[in-house]
């Protein structure tokens, strides 16, 4: 089978493309030492990261090396923030750093990474579960801090994009060691009252003020609250534990304000769109509905309405007089029937007079019938009798002859007979037992 020929550029592109579709390589923290550091002149830095047994080319973009808070220096051990990406022209894997920390929190770090892969496998972070966004908000509620330029700055866009809305405040603790729980709390109060989105948010800061908001148990309330949550902590390039686990996600608390409300100018050009559009379709079924009016006017019913009922009164005379030639018809049948049922009642006296005659003139000449075969049946009888009678081995018993039994079996000869042995002798009033003692042969002469 034949391979398909590629060219050096659509297989770079298309590796950068797999890597930037990954998200297991977006967000990511990298722990590590710096070496072969290079400030250029544009604002950007180049270096590498590295470790005891690996290494990886890192670049910073003037505009997040500018945020940085600490003095970056060779070989000196750091937390970067970033994501991994290729450089097309060169063809080479980079980390793409957008904030570099000391390596201080490191074994927060690990720990946070601990806690995220377990809310993950737990399926926190799924993108199946996140709830959407209200497209018409008009109850907000916003836990943040009760003073400070992120409140202001989420008012102010409120109030610019979405005027209309309610907007209630839940200040809590975004800051120290009680921070955690105070959020969980305005958390849950807010989720009570039934907002239509809740906003949590904070300003920039060092990575150590917003480690409150990498809290588990903070994140696993959000998890389970009803109402859409939005955070929108620290400057873009902070992502904390609840970013992951909120239904959306913006990078400061002005974008998350955005986010959740829509431009109260842009809804009123489309209402006016739409408006315009419901009008034209109104214009447009009235037209219809004036030339379907117009055309039901025109009908001949409309226009001469006896017309319609002289159809029907024609209609009713001819079944008028339909029906009064059904009824002279009726009438007719009528008489018939009557003459039908006289000449049925005496044709019908009639056959039972002369079917009674006839009855009784079969019944004498079946009785005589019957007696005449009686009276053939009983000299037939005695005729019979007579001839039984004659021909009955019994007759010939009573002039003096008998028959002769040894073990039921009639004796014709005295060869038959067995000496010393009983036989029983029928005669004609009775039965007699006797031994025979001898037999004597009689010799016949033969003429």
């Amino acid at each position: 089978m034949s391979q398909v020929m590629h060219s050096v550029t659509s297989l770079v592109h298309y590796i950068k493309s797999s890597l930037d579709q990954d998200m297991r390589l977006r967000s990511l923290k990298i722990k590590g030492e710096i070496s072969n550091l290079t400030k250029h002149r544009s604002g950007h830095w180049y270096f590498s990261l590295k470790d005891t047994r690996a290494k990886i080319s890192c670049v910073m973009f003037a505009s997040n090396a500018a945020r940085c808070t600490i003095d970056v220096k060779e070989g000196m051990q750091v937390i970067v923030s970033g994501s991994v990406s290729m450089y097309e022209a060169g063809g080479s894997l980079q980390l793409y750093v957008t904030a570099i920390q000391n390596d201080g929190l490191g074994d927060l770090f690990l720990q946070l990474e601990a806690i995220k892969k377990k809310l993950a496998a737990e399926g926190l972070f799924a993108p199946e579960r996140k709830k959407p966004l209200p497209l018409y908000p008009m109850s907000i509620g916003l836990v943040t801090a009760k003073s400070g330029a992120a409140l202001q700055d989420m008012i102010a866009t409120i109030a610019r994009r979405w005027p209309i809305a309610n907007v209630s405040l839940y200040p809590a603790q975004v800051q120290g060691i009680q921070a955690s729980q105070s959020i969980i709390t305005m958390l849950k109060e807010a989720d009570a009252m039934g907002h239509d989105v809740i906003l949590l948010a904070r300003g920039g800061g060092a990575i150590e003020d917003l480690w409150c908001f990498n809290d588990e148990a903070l994140a696993r309330v959000i998890a389970d609250m009803q109402t859409v949550l939005v955070s929108g902590v620290g400057h873009e390039s902070d992502t904390t534990l609840v970013d992951y686990v909120s239904d959306a996600r913006a990078a400061t608390p002005t974008a998350a304000a955005e986010l959740i409300t829509p431009d109260i100018y842009e809804v009123k050009q489309q209402l006016a769109q739409i408006q315009t559009k419901l009008l034209h379709k109104i214009e447009n079924q009235l037209i219809l509905q004036r030339q379907h009016l117009e055309h039901i006017k025109a009908s001949r019913y409309l226009q001469d309405p006896l017309s319609y009922i002289d159809q029907e009164r024609l209609k009713l005379a001819m079944h008028i007089k339909a029906f009064g030639y059904m009824q002279q018809n009726l009438a007719v049948t009528r008489k018939q029937l009557s003459k039908l049922q006289n000449d049925l009642a005496v044709y019908s006296q009639k056959m039972t007079v002369s079917s009674s005659q006839h009855l009784k003139e079969q019944k004498r000449a079946m009785s005589l019938q019957m007696e005449k075969l009686y009276a053939d049946a009983q000299a037939n009888i005695i005729k019979n009798s007579a001839l039984l009678d004659a021909y009955s081995p019994l007759k010939i018993l009573s002039r003096g002859y008998q028959i002769v039994y040894q073990k039921d079996q009639v004796i014709k000869s005295i060869h038959d007979l067995d000496l010393q042995k009983m036989i029983r002798i029928r005669m004609q009033d009775g039965f007699a037992t006797a031994s025979v003692l001898e037999k004597e042969e009689i010799e016949w002469k033969k003429n």
